[in-house]
């Protein structure tokens, strides 16, 4: 009869197939260094004035004196209307944005005849988190950066915080913003809380629900730690005082 041979078969426990899954524990150090914490936000750009003309009446235009695109000033004739043949001038110098009614069209009472927009004095706009908001504060200083400018950021400072119905927003002054940057265009935000220059630092990523993982004798210790300042990469630690030498065991990494 023909002897029939079979291969061994290697099993793998269960556990250690996950084990062979991860890589190798990662040893830090801590270090000594310069953190800023930032609050991050999306904003819009706001203008300071704007000008809506419209009538609490039916009312109809005989003549425009502007198209849009232009620059009025203060009292320059905008318009004269049909009922009374009142002229409207402009109230504030801005930039004609919105003409959408033609000559002797009927225009239906509260609906907009013309709209000025000030280009030259604006502001940035964002909404935050509550726990945003509870850090921003008035004079910080806030890093902008538009996504067609991706090499060179532009400098401001927080005007306000404030309420408005559930949200909370803050406003963004700013001097050196180019002159093609228009009301509607999304900045982001990086408004800066907190710096120290000569910081205890570790991996954010070290810190799992305000423990890390010492390494003493040779043996791994769960320690609570108090955090201060925190950025993407990095977080102070304010307690307890670790040492250059000290060795902190990284969570493992799980490979695909």
């Amino acid at each position: 009869m023909k002897k029939i041979y079979f291969a061994p078969i290697l099993l793998i426990p269960l556990g250690l197939f996950f084990y062979l899954k991860k890589s190798p524990n990662e040893i830090v150090h801590p270090k000594i260094g310069r953190i800023t914490e930032s609050v991050y936000a999306i904003s819009t750009v706001k203008s300071e004035w704007y000008y809506s003309l419209r009538l609490g009446v039916m009312s109809s235009v005989t003549k425009y004196y502007v198209k849009e695109g232009d620059l009025v000033n203060p009292g320059d004739p905008l318009l004269q209307v049909e009922e009374g043949r009142a002229l409207f001038r402009a109230p504030h110098q801005g930039i004609v944005t919105e003409k959408p009614f033609g000559i002797k069209e009927s225009v239906s009472a509260n609906t907009p005849l013309l709209k000025i927009v000030d280009l030259k004095n604006i502001y940035l706009e964002a909404s935050i988190e509550q726990m945003g908001a509870l850090k921003v504060a008035k004079g910080m200083r806030v890093i902008i950066s538009f996504e067609d400018f991706r090499f060179k950021n532009f400098e401001g400072v927080v005007r306000s915080v404030l309420p408005r119905d559930q949200d909370f927003l803050i406003q963004v002054d700013s001097k050196n913003l180019p002159a093609n940057i228009l009301p509607g265009m999304s900045a982001d935000l990086s408004i800066e809380i907190g710096t120290k220059a000569k910081a205890q630092l570790i991996p954010t990523k070290a810190i799992s629900n305000g423990f890390i993982i010492l390494k003493k004798n040779n043996k791994p210790q769960k320690i609570k730690v108090e955090i201060g300042i925190s950025d993407v990469e990095n977080s102070e630690i304010i307690s307890p005082v670790l040492n250059a030498e000290d060795e902190i065991i990284m969570p493992a990494v799980e490979k695909s």
